[in-house]
């Protein structure tokens, strides 16, 4: 799925300063792509602009005028940052590892179904794939939402000011570096909790959207759905289709697996950069 060619930029109204001009292009690029449609596409695109803004922030941190100010005059401020990059790098792996075990189920029930077509029968090792999907689904909603729980921690963080720094933030080069950062914070926690809500989705469970589907018309809201919960309704009902929706949740799956993993390498370089500033 190309989707780095989907992003495009907006003005961000923030301080100026000529340091963190490629760190705000970034920034915007990301902030540009509307992730309330809720669908794997517009995700994915935020993800791949995280790519971007992470690979600006990295160099950004290396520049000896961004070190100098952090080192000298944001210590507690770095002190703010390392906690957020650590919170961020824990919901970012416990997401990634989700995918892989979502993977796993979808593999499993894609082969149950494909020996069914060639062998007939297999009833009974279907159902016993699909009965562990649907309690892996569950327990992936409780997961999700509990981690959109710690995402609420990053509310107001691009806003809020830094103890300690008021006087420093006189320096217009030290603001324009604490508004930055703090955006990227802000930015990343925005597009995670897209993510989150794409895999919680709009019911609680799966037995609820099972109640829903059959009180309801076959495609009502269809176009609604996001491929999971397509796929939740279809493997809960009738089951027409299903090797087709497997196929498109795979699909999303590797790439969501593959910018996830990307973003955690980042996230990871980003925290070795700030513990170095601190250390020197």
């Amino acid at each position: 799925m190309t989707v780095k060619n989907q992003l495009r930029s907006i003005s961000l109204p923030s301080r100026s300063h000529p340091s963190t001009t490629e760190i705000k292009e970034a920034l915007n690029k990301v902030k540009a792509i509307d992730t309330t449609t809720g669908s794997s596409e517009s995700i994915l695109t935020a993800l791949a602009g995280l790519e971007e803004l992470y690979n600006c922030t990295e160099e950004f941190l290396k520049m000896g005028s961004t070190q100098r100010v952090m080192s000298t005059d944001g210590s507690e401020f770095m002190e703010e940052m390392l906690d957020g990059s650590l919170r961020l790098m824990d919901i970012c792996n416990i997401s990634r590892d989700l995918m892989v075990e979502t993977h796993e189920h979808v593999r499993d029930v894609q082969s149950c179904v494909r020996r069914k077509k060639v062998a007939g029968g297999g009833n009974d090792q279907l159902d016993v794939a699909v009965s562990g999907y649907v309690k892996f689904r569950k327990n992936m909603r409780k997961e999700a939402k509990k981690l959109l729980g710690s995402l609420k921690k990053f509310d107001g963080v691009s806003t809020c000011s830094s103890p300690g720094v008021s006087e420093a933030q006189q320096d217009e080069h030290l603001a324009a570096v604490i508004d930055a950062m703090r955006r990227v914070v802000s930015v990343s926690a925005s597009v995670l909790k897209s993510f989150l809500e794409f895999l919680s989705g709009r019911q609680s469970n799966i037995k609820s959207k099972l109640t829903s589907v059959l009180k309801k018309k076959k495609n009502h809201h269809e176009g609604t759905k996001n491929e999971l919960e397509s796929l939740d309704s279809t493997i809960c009902c009738s089951r027409d289709g299903l090797q087709n929706k497997l196929e498109e949740v795979e699909l999303s799956i590797d790439e969501f697996e593959k910018y996830l993993e990307g973003l955690f390498r980042r996230l990871i370089r980003t925290r070795a950069s700030l513990l170095n500033i601190i250390s020197h």
